[in-house]
């Protein structure tokens, strides 16, 4: 017998620790419980009476939380590997941990039995003294299994030394096909039918969603196999395929792995009709923008500017859904994150947010567990569709706050003119000083900031798609003085309006040659 990996649970609320307990029969699944700990102080001296192999720890605990306890428990215990528990608004903080070793994490919503056994087998691969222990029971591996452990990062000669007499040909893809309830011994007979004869197909990893292929071919049939590859692809409209670079040695299985299908897999997520992923012909992305303003998001909320402050988050979605090479959960967190931000935003502005609270967590559950970006999309979207309710049950449109949209909406209109804050309160009727204090309270700017940072955004526009010259653009947006508007540029932007046009027209350069080469 093997074994048994020992665990660890850390929480200081003991129904989620008792929930923890039940979620699996821990014994049959070859795990046992050795303590509980209700913070990180109690963990660090269970961690050294009883020498568990992993750690579920809460990430908010009293006395000390989950954070200090990876830093520290690693620090004693290096051997010992740590599974956060994170709900969407402590995320940042999980993010941190992973600084510090941290094994893999669970999303409070998510979590149940089949996630968390998941995790803990993922982890328990990667700990030698109990992968020394279950390979001394394992008899003879096949070319599959062999494939999948090298896969998962375990390092055996023997393995290797097997393989080595398996492959009769010197180059190596790896591929992988994604379509919905996976009969991976199909699919390994279909490329074995569509493919030049010669080349040989083997299973590397499956689950219910996908299948990993290795091939092992000559070098001069690479190219037949990503024609057969596509079109295939090209027919089955319910499933995606994604080409590897091929490479020379089975040493290099893991890295292909790791790097360039995990980049195509994150793809997937927001392009889920294409079909074909080439590792050499990736659709081109949006040019990188500026990140989202949360403070500038709120303070339009604050105000009562909703369209504006609905009209930013959206274009920033927007933006975010076409930047394909940033991982799945990155976009749902800043959906998360939008969502908890404003409902506690709301309840300040004395919203009634009753039924937002109650529907929160279904939101977190969706969009988690949306299969592509327009899913998850949809989901922020009914989110949204009930604020606004809430709005206008609420009377959110009250007519001071119309006035001060109309004098923004009026800035807007009017900034290639010479502007004056006591000319603007005077044509709406308000008083000058309450609209300079309005200014600065509610914008943490004055009025001529908030104007110059009006004007320096639509130069911005005029210096990326007009060929006019820097210093008429100045007298465009309102600036008599070229020298002050490059001075005011500089100073909101960080670069010159001429270092700004370059570094535009270079990245939409790139991006072009990205289409021209994706169209060939």
């Amino acid at each position: 017998m093997g074994e048994v990996c020992k665990v660890l649970i850390v929480d200081d609320e003991m129904l989620i620790r008792q929930g923890i307990i039940n979620y699996i029969d821990w014994e049959q699944e070859g795990f046992q419980i050795v303590a509980e700990a209700s913070n990180g102080k109690e963990a660090l001296q269970m961690m050294a009476e009883f020498s568990p192999h992993i750690v579920i720890t809460d990430i908010v605990m009293p006395i000390m939380d989950g954070i200090d306890l990876v830093r520290e428990g690693k620090n004693a215990f290096p051997d010992i590997e740590f599974i956060v528990l994170s709900s969407f608004e402590n995320f940042d903080y999980v993010r941190s941990t992973f600084q510090n070793g941290v094994a893999d994490y669970i999303l409070k919503p998510k979590l149940n039995g089949e996630e968390l056994l998941g995790s803990l087998n993922k982890i328990v691969d990667r700990i030698p003294g109990l992968q020394h222990t279950a390979a001394l029971i394992e008899p003879n591996r096949s070319v599959e299994e062999m494939l999948e452990h090298l896969i998962l990062g375990y390092d055996s000669a023997v393995d290797k030394a097997n393989l080595s007499g398996v492959f009769t040909n010197s180059q190596f893809a790896l591929i992988e096909i994604h379509a919905k309830n996976v009969d991976q011994h199909k699919l390994k007979g279909l490329l074995e039918h569509l493919l030049p004869e010669g080349t040989a197909v083997f299973l590397a990893a499956s689950s219910e969603t996908d299948a990993k292929m290795l091939l092992n071919f000559s070098p001069h049939q690479f190219g037949d196999i990503k024609k057969a590859i596509a079109n295939e692809a090209a027919k089955r409209n319910a499933v995606s395929w994604l080409v590897c670079e091929p490479f020379q040695a089975i040493d290099e299985l893991k890295k292909v792995h790791d790097e360039s299908l995990k980049k195509m897999e994150k793809y997937l997520f927001y392009l889920p009709d294409q079909t074909l992923f080439l590792y050499d012909e990736l659709p081109a992305e949006k040019a990188k923008q500026a990140n989202f303003d949360l403070n500038h998001f709120i303070e339009l909320v604050k105000d009562r500017l909703f369209n504006p402050a609905f009209d930013y988050l959206k274009s920033h979605i927007e933006y975010l859904a076409g930047r394909y090479s940033n991982d799945s959960f990155e976009f749902k967190s800043f959906l998360g994150n939008i969502i908890f931000n404003s409902i506690v935003l709301l309840d300040s502005l004395k919203y009634d947010t009753q039924e937002l609270e109650r529907n929160k967590y279904s939101y977190f559950t969706n969009i988690n567990e949306a299969e592509n970006v327009k899913a998850a999309v949809d989901e922020f979207h009914r989110f949204l569709e009930e604020v606004r309710k809430i709005m206008m049950v609420h009377g959110g449109s009250d007519e001071q706050a119309n006035n001060l949209d109309k004098i923004l909406s009026y800035i807007e209109q009017h900034y290639t003119e010479p502007l004056r804050l006591s000319e603007i309160a005077t044509h709406f009727h308000f008083n000058a000083s309450y609209l300079s204090s309005y200014f600065s309270m509610h914008h943490k700017e004055g009025f001529s900031e908030y104007l110059n940072r009006i004007r320096i955004k639509k130069s911005m526009e005029l210096l990326e798609h007009s060929p006019v010259t820097i210093s008429n653009i100045s007298g465009m947006v309102g600036y008599s003085d070229h020298s002050y508007y490059c001075k005011v540029f500089k100073r909101i932007t960080g670069m010159s309006p001429g270092a700004y046009r370059k570094e535009y027209h270079a990245d939409h350069e790139n991006e072009a040659k990205g289409l021209a080469h994706l169209k060939k």
